[in-house]
């Protein structure tokens, strides 16, 4: 069971220095300068993506309608 202990904790301190390595990577700092822009485009095409279901539920409703009234 103490070897479990040690093993375990082995891991968790090589993660921590791993993840420390790569916080002040180049790389990394890229990526997260560009969340922002992801961010605007997944929102802009979330948006779309509403937009054309909407129409689509609109043309739908509009065929019953005009189907009942003719």
């Amino acid at each position: 069971m103490k070897k479990t202990y040690i093993r375990s904790a082995s891991v968790l301190s090589m993660l921590a220095v791993s993840g420390a390595a790569l916080a002040d990577d180049a790389g990394v700092t890229a990526i997260n300068g560009l969340a922002a822009t992801a961010t605007t485009y997944i929102s802009a095409a979330f948006a779309v993506a509403v937009l054309v279901a909407g129409g689509f539920w609109g043309i739908r409703m509009m065929k019953k309608a005009f189907s009942k009234a003719g």
